[in-house]
């Protein structure tokens, strides 16, 4: 999955945006998790695409109010064969239509 995050409305993206990175690798349907930092930016394409066409080992839940599948509440879930991410997202953020992920307490 290759989703981008786009400025929207010609407006620069607000300065305060989580820096985190999550670095996942796919090799014949096995996910490895790189790296993962507690506070990322996600792409509302990526968290589409997750809830859409699922890989094995990544999951979405619960479905938001609306049907949509994801947004604020939800959960991203990643299961590689190092260890276990956990996102909730908790933050739409319109400038760049993205959402914010963090680490459950």
């Amino acid at each position: 999955m290759a989703a981008e995050l786009a400025v929207r409305d010609g407006y620069p993206p607000p300065g305060d945006l989580p820096r985190g990175e999550c670095i996942v690798t796919m090799v014949d349907g096995t996910i490895n998790v790189r790296h993962a930092d507690p506070r990322v930016l996600i792409s509302a394409e990526l968290l589409a695409e997750v809830y859409i066409a699922p890989s094995p080992g990544v999951s979405l839940s619960p479905e938001c109010p609306g049907g949509r599948g994801y947004g604020v509440g939800a959960v991203l879930r990643i299961e590689a064969v190092n260890c276990t991410v956990i996102y909730r997202i908790t933050e739409y953020v319109p400038a760049v239509h993205g959402y914010i992920g963090e680490w459950p307490d």
